[in-house]
């Protein structure tokens, strides 16, 4: 396992969303400089693209604020870390009234640095790519505004597979088949995995099993519907879809990294009760 390096120099990215975030920021920054380690903090918002120059990076808030925050980290590299603020926290590693224990044993030196896979995303139009973004959780093709269903060509490896009438279709990582994924009826993954998960949301008379498919896979989603579509990555806004657009995922060269303490096993232990969250903020 790959180990974190010594720590000297820590971004503190925190959701100006949530009430408690900010101050907890400010208690984390006093005590990491009380023990030696240089700090700078901004909200989520405003991160900047410094992350390069950190060895850590730690998030406060949940799952969707470690997602905006991996757009810049997983270009430099740098790991992170997540206290969870929020319901779920599949991708924290720490609960808000534990934090001191687990930066303690960051600081030590403990832990272990865990890669991720992420897809990359590109929007076809005529032919060019208009757009390309990159997902730790999913990219979603789906309806527009008007509730009709789409009508979606996917081929794998530029092999046609079948054509989907859906409300839409999820391309997951999976990272992302505990999110979207599965509560469109996905499996769920060891999100250590680097399989792409391909599920159909409500399909009318087309094939209804998600499909799990290797890491060398391209898959190739072709729009075929009178009514503008929308394209999602992570949850934010690619673009809209027009009849005859292409979308290609395939994975990314880019990787998410996090620093974990603990064994893999808790994926397993936690899954369940994860599953079925409670907001305490």
């Amino acid at each position: 396992m790959t180990q974190l390096s010594e720590l000297r120099h820590v971004g503190l990215v925190y959701n100006g969303r949530v009430a408690v975030a900010e101050q907890m920021g400010c208690e984390i920054a006093t005590w990491l400089d009380a023990r030696g380690v240089t700090v700078w903090m901004c909200e989520l918002a405003a991160i900047p693209q410094c992350a390069e120059s950190c060895d850590l990076v730690i998030v406060l808030g949940g799952d969707g604020s470690i997602l905006r925050a991996t757009r810049h980290t997983a270009t430099t590299g740098t790991p992170l870390l997540g206290v969870n603020l929020g319901r779920v926290g599949f991708l924290t590693e720490a609960p808000p009234d534990a934090w001191r224990e687990v930066l303690q044993r960051a600081v030590d030196g403990a832990g272990w640095i865990e890669t991720r896979a992420m897809l990359r995303v590109s929007l076809l139009r005529a032919g060019d790519v208009i757009a390309v973004d990159d997902a730790l959780n999913d990219a979603v093709v789906s309806r527009g505004a008007l509730a009709r269903t789409v009508h979606l060509q996917i081929s794998v490896d530029d092999a046609p597979l079948t054509r989907y009438v859906a409300d839409g279709l999820i391309l997951a990582t999976a990272t992302g088949s505990t999110a979207y994924a599965y509560a469109a009826g996905g499996p769920i993954l060891p999100p250590w995995l680097d399989n792409i998960v391909v599920i159909p949301i409500a399909p009318h008379l087309s094939l209804d099993r998600p499909l799990v498919l290797d890491a060398r896979a391209t898959v190739t989603v072709e729009v075929l519907t009178e009514k503008p579509g929308m394209l999602t990555v992570d949850g934010r806004m690619e673009g809209e879809l027009h009849s005859g657009d292409i979308v290609r995922a395939e994975l990314s060269p880019l990787h998410a990294r996090f620093l974990r303490l603990r064994q893999r096993g808790d994926f397993y232990r936690t899954l369940v009760p994860r599953l079925s969250p409670r907001n305490h903020f």
